[in-house]
C-alpha cells in the first residue's frame, strides 16, 4: 500500500471530486488507514462499523453460496454512503448527500479503490 501522504492526497482528490461528506480507506479489520471525516466525526468508529458492515455482508453472502459484495451503498437520513473494497485488506468509503448522483459516485470510488489497491 502507498504511503500516508499519498493515500491522503488520493482521498482528498476523491472527497473534492465527488463532493462527499467524508472519505476514508480503513482495513477490513476496522483501523484507520487514513480519513477525511467532518468536524466532529470519529474516523475510529466510523472504519470499525463499515469494516463490520463489510464483513456481516460478506458472511451473509456466503451462507448463500455467494462471492463476497463488489460494493456496499447505504442509503438513508439524507445521505449516501458507498463502500468498495480496496484490495485484499482495505476498505475505500465515502459519503455523500443523497442528491449525489449515485452510479457516478459508484464508478469514481471503485477506479480510486483500484488506485489505492494497485499502489
Amino acid at each position: 500500500m502507498m504511503a500516508a501522504r499519498n493515500v491522503g492526497a488520493l482521498l482528498g482528490d476523491l472527497k473534492n471530486r465527488i463532493g462527499a461528506i467524508a472519505t476514508a480507506l480503513v482495513s477490513r479489520n476496522g483501523l484507520v488507514v487514513h480519513a477525511e471525516m467532518p468536524s466532529g466525526g470519529h474516523a475510529e468508529t466510523f472504519a470499525v462499523m463499515c469494516a463490520t458492515i463489510l464483513g456481516a455482508a460478506a458472511t451473509a453472502r456466503s451462507e448463500v453460496g455467494r462471492t463476497p459484495p463488489e460494493r456496499i451503498v447505504v442509503e438513508g437520513g439524507g445521505s449516501q454512503l458507498i463502500m468498495v473494497p480496496a484490495g485484499r485488506q482495505a476498505l475505500l468509503v465515502a459519503a455523500v448527500d443523497e442528491s449525489t448522483e449515485l452510479r457516478a459516485v459508484v464508478d469514481e470510488v471503485a477506479r480510486f479503490a483500484d488506485l489505492l489497491a494497485t499502489s
